[in-house]
């Protein structure tokens, strides 16, 4: 169950992975800094929610998806949690 109606099209929206909370205090850039080295480990991530157009990734997938493709993927913030939003055709590995 999903926090809003329908995502409509292609759209696939992936649960970024939980980051521990740091003890040290990080600046806005060294934080950018550290996720987007912590981006290229990202192999697995979680479907959250797939769009009405999509036919072969479900809710639940676990997919990879090249670092690109996440690097310009719009983030959405839902019940709290940042979303990826990416397109159907960025999805390179189903499991």
């Amino acid at each position: 169950m999903t926090a809003f109606k329908k995502l409509r099209g292609t759209r696939i929206l992936l649960s970024k992975p939980e980051e521990r909370e740091s003890v040290i205090e990080l600046t806005e850039k060294d934080k950018q800094a550290l996720e987007d080295e912590l981006k290229k480990k990202w192999s697995r991530l979680e479907v959250y929610a797939v769009g009405n157009s999509v036919e072969d990734v479900f809710s639940g997938d676990q997919v990879y998806v090249q670092i690109s493709a996440l690097e310009h993927a719009e983030r959405i913030e839902i019940e709290g949690k940042i979303k990826f939003m990416v397109r159907e055709q960025d999805i390179a590995i189903v499991w």
